[in-house]
């Protein structure tokens, strides 16, 4: 008597099958899209010259980045140098108490404060001047530049333009990357009245 044989054993059929099951199985599913990352990182790049970092704080400024704009400056978590702001002559006399005590803490405080007094519908603007490098070595930078900052604050004591001349000291970090670890603000010479970045940092820090 023949003996038949079940073809669902038949190691060929059989690997056929388990194929056709797992495509099935393929096709049901759906492939999800990836999610778009949250937050606005803005335009950051490692700051690996010191010019990297002037271009890095202008695009934090004009995109109202604060993550970016504190990358621009030194910290002791990853700088061998502490920050230091020295406010124009004139605002440093007239806010003696404010700028005696200040640190990369308040100068997060004031950048923040800026952003949250500006209307959603506006931008901060900042334009750079007559810049030069006075000083460069392995070890620092100093950039100096004329700016003019746009900031429509609603401030009533400010204008919305602040004018001034900046020096930045541009050191390296821990890192090798570079960050500005000292911040210098000035009247420019044309300048008749005080309008500078000084004035702003201390009205936003009351």
């Amino acid at each position: 008597m023949k003996m038949l044989r079940d073809d669902s054993f038949h190691p060929v059929r059989a690997r056929q099958r388990l194929a056709l099951t797992l495509l099935c199985l393929l096709l049901s599913c759906s492939t999800r899209t990836p999610e778009e990352p949250t937050g606005n990182r803005g335009t950051y790049e490692p700051p690996t010259t010191p010019m990297l970092v002037i271009d890095n704080f202008r695009s934090a400024v004009i995109e109202k980045n604060s993550q970016n704009f504190m990358l621009c400056l030194a910290d002791p978590s990853r700088s061998r140098y502490p920050y230091l702001f020295e406010p124009s002559a004139e605002a440093g006399a007239r806010f003696q108490a404010v700028f005696a005590s200040w640190s990369i803490t308040k100068e997060q405080q004031a950048f923040l404060s800026m952003i949250a007094r500006l209307p959603s519908d506006q931008n901060l603007g900042l334009e750079f001047e007559n810049s030069n490098i006075a000083f460069a070595s392995p070890d620092s930078t100093v950039w100096v530049s004329d700016y003019i900052l746009t900031a429509q604050l609603g401030i009533a004591s400010l204008p919305t333009v602040l004018n001034g001349t900046l020096v930045f000291s541009i050191t390296p970090e821990v890192s090798g990357l570079w960050s500005i670890s000292r911040w210098s603000d000035a009247k420019r010479p044309t300048d008749t009245v005080e309008s500078t970045w000084s004035l702003l940092k201390a009205q936003l820090s009351n």
